[in-house]
């Protein structure tokens, strides 16, 4: 049987410990070809040109079939300025010029012209065959305007002889940021250590981790039905994990929360994002649109306009590329990864570390070994993240009826990584 999404977390009801399904549900996967969702086509601006043509047409049809339309003629107002126009009858002519031999005139020309041809030619020839003097700059090497941007390139400070300078094999591909990428990710390990998130549940009374598992599986689903970055989804439980900590919430608002969350991730991460009636429309008019913009509203003033959080997700594409993982490395994990995002006992790690830790066990689901690359791109050793990449073991061997990611991970788009068995014993 397949299994239906969440649409409105409202209708959860807890009963001695157990949290039963929703009374209401809307398939989110058939919401990606609704109308409703596509309404943002209809002011696009080439059918408003359409609109303003057929208006145009539809004006001229008018004036063709009534015989009392009175049409402009431009010719009128020209024959009118003409009329005007008032000729004077003293005539100042131009003075005539005298009269000139064609034949004379034109001989004297060729032959001036002929003669100065012959001059200019002899003066080259002996310009050719006498030797030419040395310049005086021939021995200075001239300099090359353009500056070389490849050239302020500046390893690492204490990078070992045996690991790879992975940036500058990157001086050629711009969008990798070579000369600023291991500086970009100093700060960002950095910033986390202030931006860590606490465990927040013994401030809460309305809300428990097994509600915000439900959450974050249907924000999961929500992504994958408007085909959003997975940057967004990681910016989005970040926010709402914040907010949580810093403020109690009620649990008829907590999937107003996720919604909200997403919807302020979207704008920072996306080019083009959902519009307010997308995610009124998913929620299965739980909420209108006025609850979406007072709810962002509060987040922001709770957060203080502090959205930007180092993301584990980026941190694991970074650990991938500088120790040259394949693609299907990096998405088993991204799988490991990801369902992490629906335990609330990780909440409190950090995310370099959350990022390191899954990357170790990906690597050795697949029989590979952790080296010294990783350990200076990462930060961690091996020691380090056992106990980590333990738990994380532990977490994909549990099954669960929240099973969006294991689904996902499932199909072949995801070379079906969910599917790999879990090590025994890490």
């Amino acid at each position: 049987m397949e299994k239906k999404p969440l649409a409105n977390l409202a209708n959860v009801v807890v009963r001695g410990g157990n949290v039963d399904g929703p009374k209401k549900n809307v398939n989110l996967a058939t919401t990606k070809n609704d109308p409703k969702l596509l309404k943002r086509g209809r002011d696009s601006p080439p059918n408003m040109m359409m609109a303003q043509k057929k208006k145009k047409n539809s004006a001229t049809k008018i004036i063709n079939n009534d015989e009392n339309a009175v049409v402009f003629d431009p010719t009128r107002t020209i024959e009118t300025k003409i009329k005007n126009i008032k000729i004077s009858q003293k005539i100042d002519y131009l003075p005539l010029k005298k009269p000139v031999n064609n034949k004379q005139e034109t001989t004297t020309i060729s032959t001036t012209v002929t003669i100065k041809a012959v001059k200019n030619r002899n003066v080259n020839i002996k310009q050719k065959q006498q030797p030419s003097s040395p310049k005086k700059n021939d021995n200075k090497k001239c300099k090359n305007p353009y500056i070389n941007w490849q050239d302020y390139y500046q390893p690492p400070k204490n990078l070992p002889d045996d690991v790879i300078d992975h940036d500058r094999t990157q001086l050629e591909n711009i969008n990798s940021e070579p000369i600023y990428a291991f500086k970009i990710f100093e700060y960002l390990r950095e910033k986390e250590q202030s931006t860590r998130c606490q465990k927040y549940m013994q401030h809460q009374k309305e809300i428990s981790p097994k509600m915000r598992t439900i959450l974050v599986d249907w924000l999961v689903e929500l992504q994958q039905t408007f085909e959003l970055n997975h940057e967004t989804l990681y910016h989005a439980i970040k926010i709402m994990d914040h907010f949580l900590m810093n403020k109690p919430i009620k649990r008829i608002r907590l999937q107003l929360l996720g919604i909200v969350s997403m919807f302020i991730a979207a704008k920072c991460d996306e080019r083009i994002y959902p519009i307010i009636e997308d995610f009124v429309y998913v929620s299965d008019n739980a909420y209108v649109r006025d609850d979406i913009i007072e709810m962002e509203i509060e987040i922001l003033q709770v957060l203080e306009f502090n959205l930007n959080y180092p993301l584990s997700y980026s941190f694991l594409r970074r650990y991938a590329r500088c120790s040259s993982q394949t693609l299907e490395t990096l998405t088993l994990s991204r799988y490991i990864l990801e369902s992490s995002l629906m335990d609330y006992s990780f909440v409190d790690e950090l995310d370099s570390k959350m990022a390191a830790a899954s990357l170790l066990l990906a690597m050795r689901m697949k029989h590979l070994q952790w080296n010294k690359t990783l350990d200076f791109y990462t930060g961690y050793n091996e020691e380090d993240l056992i106990e980590l990449a333990g738990r994380l073991n532990r977490l994909i061997k549990t099954k669960t009826k929240q099973e969006t990611i294991r689904n996902k991970y499932s199909d072949s788009v995801f070379f079906a990584v969910a599917n790999i068995k879990p090590l025994d014993d890490i």
